[in-house]
């Protein structure tokens, strides 16, 4: 039966994709440790997984349920098929052989930034990026991307996912954000200094439809330093205006895809 929160949801669809969710957290799962966690009676339980594993979308294993690589396949499936990723890979190579470091594509969605693509150049950090969802307040491609919204759509991701800190040199008052994005806005490109991940600091710019009426952003492009690294011109404006012209690219060229 339909539930009615603001618009009809179907509540065993919802069920089902509660308890995708929690699999995707964990190895491995058996049927009881999820109908006891989401407080589901086992049967419904076992019922949503027969689906879900007739499905191919879960693996049954001896000690227990897993999700299986179907969803991987899926989601580079739509990756692929995204002109941000068509126009933006190779200048993600590009900017990885020319500054020698780590180099990000993000693009935005339901208020997260997805990793979909990086490339390490010779001297990159060893960090796992591609594939990732993150947070948009506390890195430099999320700042980047949420300088060139609205504040009314800074307001509903914030109020949807907060501002908590993942280290202690996370941004989590909304005036700091607030005005780190107006800086972001003014010159292009946004900072930041260790607030995702201790020991690492980006620079980002934002990529923009600017063959629309109302131009929109699309994502971003970032190059990630170690901070032994992350000094002087280098960083404030070398790694600036090299990450900028990439974005540029991207913009031209997501217009061919």
């Amino acid at each position: 039966m339909a539930r009615e929160t603001g618009t009809k949801r179907i509540e065993a669809s919802e069920r089902t994709l509660e308890i995708l969710g929690f699999l995707a957290g964990r190895e491995r799962t058996t049927a009881t440790e999820v109908a006891e966690r989401l407080g589901i009676a086992k049967s419904t339980t076992h019922y949503h997984l027969k689906t879900l594993e007739d499905a191919e979308f879960v693996v049954r294993e001896r000690d227990g349920y897993r999700v299986s690589l179907n969803l991987l396949t899926m989601g580079h499936d739509v990756v692929s098929q995204m002109s941000t990723y068509q126009a933006g890979k190779a200048k993600v190579d590009e900017l990885a052989r020319e500054t020698g470091e780590l180099c990000i594509l993000m693009v935005e969605e339901h208020g997260y930034g997805y990793y979909i693509y990086d490339n390490r150049g010779e001297d990159a950090v060893n960090f796992d990026t591609a594939g990732n969802r993150k947070r948009l307040h506390d890195n430099a491609l999320g700042k980047a991307f949420l300088s060139q919204v609205s504040s009314e759509r800074v307001d509903e991701i914030v109020e949807r996912h907060g501002l908590p800190a993942t280290t202690p040199r996370t941004i989590t008052d909304r005036e700091k954000l607030d005005a780190e994005l107006e800086t972001a806005r003014t010159e292009g490109v946004a900072f930041d200094y260790e607030e995702q991940l201790n020991g690492l600091c980006c620079v980002a710019a934002p990529i923009r439809d600017t063959q629309s009426d109302d131009v929109s952003v699309r994502g971003a492009i970032s190059v990630a330093v170690p901070a032994s690294r992350a000094q002087d011109d280098y960083f404030t404006e070398e790694l600036p205006r090299a990450v900028s012209d990439a974005a540029n690219i991207i913009e031209l060229e997501r217009q061919d895809y």
